[in-house]
C-alpha cells in the first residue's frame, strides 16, 4: 500500500458521546468528509459491521470499520471519548478509543493489512496513554502520522524472514494480528509439531509423553523490509512475555521480491 493510497481523516479528542450510535455517527462524518462519499451510506456500512459482530477489542479500544463498494482509497482516523461508553468490547469493558478504518470492497487484504497495522499498534500501553492524554486533534493524529500511515517504498533493497512458532493458542491469533500489520510484508501461516509429538511413541522416550501429547504448534512466516524486523520482533516478543511456548527466529535473506495475498 502506497502514501497515497490512505487519507487521514478528522481526528477527535474528548467527543461528549454518550452511546456506541453517537460514536458511529461521528465516525461516520469524518469519513464521509475524508472520502466525499454520504455520510448515511458510510453510517449505514458501520452499522452493519456491528451487527456481525462488536469490534470492541480490550483495554478501552475498539476498531469500528467498513468496506465501501464506492471507495477509491482508504481512510483512517481516531476518535476518543470523555468518559467510556458500552460498545460490546471482547473483555466487556466500556471503550473510549475509536480507531477505525473505510476503503474499498476489493481491496480486501490491503483493508486487512490496515486493520492490523492499526490493533498492533493500540495494544501498546503507552500508546494508549499517548492518545488518552491527547487534547487537540492534532496530538492524536500525529499517532497515526508515526506509525500507521505507511512510509517505507514498495519495494526494498534487503529483505529479512521472521519465523515464529506458537504452542500456547491464546497467543497465536494476536501474533499473527500484529506481524500482518507489517507494511509490505507477505505472511504466510502452516500447522507443525514438536519434536515430541514424535519422540513419546519411541520406547526410550515413552514415559515423557502420553498419547494425548500431540505437540502441535503454529508456524508464521514473514517476509518483510530488514528495516523493519526489529520492529516486528519487538512486538511478538511484548505478547509472548517470556512465554515457553513461542520461539522466533529471524534471518536475512539474499533475495526477495513481491507480496503474497492475505
Amino acid at each position: 500500500m502506497k502514501n497515497d493510497d490512505i487519507v487521514v481523516a478528522q481526528c477527535t479528542a474528548q467527543h461528549s458521546a454518550s452511546d456506541a450510535d453517537t460514536v458511529l455517527d461521528a465516525v461516520a462524518q469524518s469519513i464521509a468528509d475524508a472520502l466525499e462519499l454520504p455520510k448515511s451510506r458510510i453510517y449505514d456500512a458501520l452499522k452493519k459491521r456491528e451487527e456481525v459482530g462488536s469490534t470492541g477489542l480490550s483495554d478501552g479500544v475498539a476498531v469500528p470499520h467498513c468496506s465501501l463498494p464506492e471507495a477509491e482509497r482508504f481512510t483512517v482516523g481516531i476518535l476518543t471519548t470523555a468518559s467510556p461508553i458500552d460498545f460490546g468490547a471482547v473483555d466487556g469493558k466500556p471503550s473510549d478509543i475509536f480507531a477505525f478504518v473505510a476503503g474499498p470492497e476489493a481491496r480486501r487484504t490491503d483493508h486487512v493489512r490496515l486493520l492490523a497495522s492499526l490493533t498492533a499498534q493500540l495494544r501498546e500501553e503507552p500508546t494508549r496513554e499517548r492518545i488518552r492524554s491527547a487534547e487537540t486533534a492534532q496530538e492524536v493524529r500525529s499517532v497515526l502520522d508515526d506509525g500507521v500511515v505507511p512510509k517505507h517504498p514498495q519495494q526494498a533493497d534487503a529483505y529479512s524472514m521472521m519465523v515464529v512458532f506458537v504452542q500456547q493458542q491464546e497467543l497465536y491469533e494476536p501474533i499473527l494480528e500484529a506481524v500482518s500489520g507489517e507494511p509490505n510484508s507477505s505472511v504466510a501461516v502452516s500447522e507443525a509439531k514438536s519434536a515430541g509429538s514424535i519422540l513419546h511413541r519411541m520406547p526410550l522416550f515413552a514415559t515423557f509423553w502420553n498419547d494425548r501429547d500431540e505437540g502441535e504448534l503454529h508456524r508464521i512466516e514473514v517476509v518483510l523490509p530488514r528495516n523493519q524486523i526489529n520492529r516486528a520482533i519487538r512486538r511478538v516478543e511484548e505478547l509472548a512475555a517470556g512465554s515457553r511456548g513461542v520461539q522466533i527466529n529471524a534471518i536475512d535473506l539474499s533475495y526477495g521480491s513481491g507480496i503474497l495475498d492475505l
